[in-house]
């Protein structure tokens, strides 16, 4: 995997759908990325955590003439059982640098508490990748990319179950120091949309009930 197939990976936030799985006809890898993203600012200090999973190499590659099956397979291979995160803490300076803060992450999923692997934990081929993607995200975010801090959690819990998946249904936690990041599962953009009868309206699929009209919401095909 070459540092030309990250650029390739990161570059390719445009307005393209593809096909995904049956809970969604399509998945728009812009409002895939927008819903991964989560970011909160409080006087200068600046968090932000960027959610990874394995899904959105293969939705954001799926369409390029570029890459290749077997290129998308690998990547899911080397991430498998595993989910990837960029955190960033910083404090902003009155001059636009910015500081680095030390964070430390944990996962709350349902009862389960879940801490990242550490530096002797992950393997060779997902730190490969994580050396991979540095520079082209510093180039993208300039300084905030810069800022980045990368960690990696195992996927599955002890009875078998995945712990971290953006099908999953609930919430999932990131906790970076005191502040909570929630995730609404499952990721809207990958959720098939619903319509109002009333007035034919796509909204989310995730809702059962159309906030203006109160009925229920309906998949149509």
């Amino acid at each position: 995997m070459s540092k030309q197939l990250i650029t390739i990976i990161f570059f390719l936030v445009t307005i393209t759908t593809v096909t995904a799985q049956q809970k969604a006809e399509k998945v728009e890898l812009i409002d895939m990325v927008r819903d991964l993203i989560l970011t909160k600012k409080v006087d200068s200090n600046i968090k932000q955590v960027w959610w990874l999973p394995s899904e959105y190499w293969r939705i954001a590659l799926s369409d390029s003439p570029n890459v290749g099956e077997e290129i998308i397979l690998d990547i899911e291979n080397q991430l498998k059982g595993y989910s990837l995160f960029s955190v960033v803490n910083s404090d902003i300076s009155p001059f636009g640098g910015f500081k680095i803060r030390d964070a430390t992450i944990t996962i709350v999923n349902n009862n389960a508490i879940l801490t990242p692997l550490t530096q002797e934990e992950i393997p060779a081929d997902i730190k490969e990748l994580i050396n991979l993607l540095r520079p082209t995200l510093a180039s993208m975010a300039g300084q905030l990319g810069e800022q980045m801090i990368f960690y990696v959690f195992k996927n599955n819990l002890e009875d078998g179950t995945t712990a971290i998946s953006p099908y999953n249904k609930g919430k999932l936690v990131v906790k970076v120091n005191d502040t909570d990041f929630i995730y609404r599962l499952p990721i809207d953009a990958m959720v098939g949309k619903k319509t109002c009868p009333e007035d034919q309206e796509q909204l989310n699929g995730n809702w059962e009930y159309c906030p203006w009209h109160g009925v229920e919401l309906i998949y149509k095909n």
